[in-house]
């Protein structure tokens, strides 16, 4: 009598239920959520930006409330939708101080993935925390009426240890114990924590040779975290990122609209209008008004549609100084970008570069000019609302050119 082979029969049994599972389309058992979540405020515009999930590619739904979200979302919040990749929405507030937003996931199917977690796709923005102005008075004064950092009751930690900073009007103390001060003490600043030593990527040199303590002056609106490093253990690498000791593990954002003025250099002049000038020779003239999109003109009706005039456009702006070859490496970049996209009008194309331009962090200046024409971008694309958040930005360094394209911007929002 042949006997059955026992094996097959094991395997086959093992087998059943991942087949079993596989037909009933098991869902993953990681619940898709968007992360990164940040929110910023400018008058009372609201800008939110996350980072979408790659376990579910459906529309994000924005919830806002008045309270916190705990357990589940209210029933009486209706969300707003925006379409998978968008990642940012500029949402208009009125009469609220304190503003809570939850993002949640959806798959293509239209299933929503509810599940709140604070901090990663939940976030609150107090509309009211702006920075009232303090009394000018001598920095050094200041600095010594300040209190004193909290005393170490541990063993004390060789190199740099204890690593705090506060805010002090419109600018940033940051101060730190330092075991070796005979070396020299090297200041990052970046806008995501700095936890290991592959986040100084998106870190900036603030200065070398730094002691404590010492005052910074920040983009205002955005957070802010450091780190200090002694220079000779960034030459040999050795150096270590201790976040809470050498790192600091929380933001410090200032919010005073006017901050930016003082420690930004004047924009230079003369700016120069890209109507028919590029460097070495003339672009061709092109149409300067557009007919209002297909969506809006569904809104309309086709009577009101034929009725409305079309819009003109502002010619674009750009400064000078970027349309010459710079020394330096950012400067460089952002002068390739009006080269191949922005004197060519495509906008697109310029906007995406810029986009992906200002994704690491940039100095203050040099990230100004390029939300500049980011915002431009935005304007001829007609992405109105994206437009208006840059230029309100551009205001605190420029007015009257800032005025002008918001100006625009509303009138192309009405028209």
């Amino acid at each position: 009598m042949a006997k059955t082979p026992v094996f097959p029969v094991i395997l086959l049994i093992l087998a059943l239920p991942v087949c079993v599972a596989a037909q009933q389309g098991t869902q993953p058992s990681v619940t898709p959520v968007v992360t990164r979540i940040r929110a910023e405020s400018r008058n009372n515009l609201v800008r939110i930006t996350w980072m979408d999930t790659a376990l579910a590619r459906g529309p994000v739904y924005i919830y806002r409330s008045a309270r916190p979200f705990s357990d589940s979302v209210p029933a009486n919040i209706r969300p707003v939708v925006v379409r998978y990749g968008a990642q940012s929405y500029i949402d208009d507030i009125e009469d609220m101080t304190n503003v809570f937003y939850f993002i949640a996931a959806s798959d293509v199917s239209g299933q929503r993935y509810e599940t709140i977690i604070p901090q990663v796709n939940s976030i609150s923005i107090n509309l009211a925390g702006v920075q009232s102005p303090v009394e000018q008075t001598d920095p050094d004064q200041m600095l010594s009426e300040q209190p004193t950092p909290p005393v170490l009751i541990y063993e004390p930690i060789q190199g740099i240890s204890n690593l705090w900073t506060r805010i002090d009007g419109e600018r940033v103390i940051i101060s730190y114990a330092n075991s070796n001060p005979q070396k020299r003490a090297v200041l990052y600043r970046s806008s995501r924590p700095i936890m290991q030593p592959f986040d100084l990527i998106n870190a900036v040199i603030v200065k070398s040779g730094i002691t404590s303590p010492f005052i910074d002056n920040p983009l205002p609106g955005q957070p802010w975290y450091y780190a200090v490093i002694y220079e000779d253990e960034i030459s040999d690498g050795s150096y270590k990122i201790r976040p809470g000791i050498n790192a600091t593990t929380s933001a410090e954002t200032i919010y005073a609209d006017t901050a930016a003025q003082d420690f930004m250099r004047p924009m230079p002049l003369p700016f120069l209008t890209l109507n028919n000038y590029v460097s070495g020779g003339f672009l061709p003239n092109t149409a300067r008004r557009i007919q209002p999109d297909e969506a809006s003109s569904a809104l309309l009706g086709n009577s009101q549609r034929n009725e409305r005039p079309p819009l003109d456009l502002k010619n674009p702006r750009v400064f000078a100084m970027d349309l010459q070859p710079p020394e330096t490496g950012e400067e460089s970049a952002l002068y390739q970008i009006i080269k191949d996209y922005f004197e060519k009008f495509e906008w697109e194309n310029a906007r995406n570069s810029l986009q992906s331009y200002l994704s690491l962090p940039r100095s203050s200046d040099v990230q100004a000019r390029a939300r500049f024409y980011l915002g431009q971008t935005h304007y001829f694309t007609g992405n109105y609302r994206e437009a208006l958040w840059e230029f309100l930005f551009f205001r605190t360094i420029n007015p009257p050119e800032a005025n002008r394209w918001i100006d625009a911007v509303l009138a192309a929002m009405v028209n």
